[in-house]
Formats: C-alpha cells, structure tokens, sequence
C-alpha cells in the first residue's frame, strides 16, 4: 500500500544508518550483495507492475547510475522480461542517448541512492532536469536521486546556491528496509511523492530493533 508523507511514521534512518545498516547486513547477518540486490529488485519489479496498471503505462525507463540503486533497477528490468512493458535503460553517466519521455512512460529511477554526498552535476543533471520537465510518472528506488536522506534537503542547495544542487521529483518511491527521515522534513514531501516499504529478505522489526538499540548504544 503506497502511503503519503502527511505523516511520518515513528522509525526512520538517515543517510549514516542506511549505509551502516547495508554493513551490517552483510557482515553481521551474512546476507551478500547480490542476494540484496535481488531481493530489491524484485520489490522494485512489483511495484513497476502496480503502476502500469494504475495508470495504464506501457512503457519503462531504467535510469541506471553506477551504485547498488542502479543495480536494483537493472534487476527488476531482468525481472520484467520483454514481454510486460516496452523498456529501455539509460546510463546519462555512460553517454546513453537521451530518451523521449511521455505521459505513458514510467521512469525508474536508480541513478544515485542515500550516499550521495556531494551536486549532481553535468550529464547526471541534464537527465534529472529531463526527467523532471517530461510528462513521464517517474518511480525513485530508495530515494528520489539527489535528495538528503537525513535532511530532505536537494543536496548542494543552500540559500547562498539554491540551484546548487537538483533532485528528481518522483510520484512514488520504493524505499527498502524503512522510510528516511528526509521524506518528511525539507523538501523531501515535494520529491517522494507516495512511498512504500520494500522488504529485502528480513523481518522489518529487525531492522527497527537493530537500528533503535544502535541509537540507544550511542546515547549511552
């Protein structure tokens, strides 16, 4: 069920918490990469299926970039198969030629996750900037590319630069493990459109448990 960010649910993780949670997962709870991968592939894949029936798309977009995000979109696209929705991938950082998007296209985006710590610039910004400016219903993986996790701030913006930096504006975000706190605060709700949870391979609970007792330790 996609929800909305009128309301922001009791746990969330920032941007340091979700890349020490990938950490722990695979050292502490034995998990690899490519068995994340999959799994996040797959709920990425499912809700590309929800979408295209919701709002009779035919066509997907996988904006691919060079981390696990665009890793997870090209599994889904593995995923689909040919046979359910036209598809096309676009690496901007590799000089993929600039698709036509329209109001029948669903972008994927998987171009930059939450360990984005600095502007999207050149190449990567033209693709966000298309996308942003196109008709297409646009799905983030994780985090709409160019947002804060911690803080829903577009990073690189400031009042000093507020075109410092750009972000994608996505309908829906498939977040996986657990909504980020930059979601609901900033300009997070301009950028995540609805949201859901995509489990990848362990209980929520645990996530949350293990995430609660790290806050608590540090506190301490």
């Amino acid at each position: 069920m996609w929800q909305t960010t009128a309301e922001r649910p009791g746990v969330v993780y920032d941007a340091e918490e979700s890349s020490a949670m990938d950490v722990w997962l695979v050292e502490r709870r034995g998990f690899t990469i490519p068995q994340l991968m999959a799994q996040a592939g797959a709920r990425v894949a499912e809700a590309i299926r929800d979408l295209a029936r919701e709002h009779d798309l035919t066509r997907v977009v996988f904006l691919v970039g060079p981390g696990n995000n665009g890793g997870d979109a090209v599994v889904a696209s593995e995923l689909l198969g040919p046979t359910e929705l036209e598809q096309q991938t676009w690496r901007p950082l590799q000089e993929s030629a600039t698709p036509l998007l329209d109001a029948e296209t669903l972008v994927v985006d998987g171009l930059f996750g939450v360990g984005l710590a600095r502007p999207i610039g050149g190449e990567a910004r033209r693709a966000v900037e298309h996308v942003n400016t196109s008709p297409a219903r646009v799905l983030a993986v994780d985090i709409p590319s160019g947002l804060s996790a911690t803080s829903g701030e577009v990073v690189g913006c400031s009042a000093e630069a507020p075109d410092g930096g750009v972000a994608i504006r996505a309908h829906e975000t498939i977040t996986l493990v657990g909504p980020k706190a930059g979601f609901f605060i900033g300009r997070g709700p301009e950028h995540v459109g609805r949201w859901r949870v995509g489990g990848i391979g362990f209980p929520i609970e645990e996530a949350e448990r293990w995430v609660l007792e790290r806050r608590s330790a540090a506190d301490d």
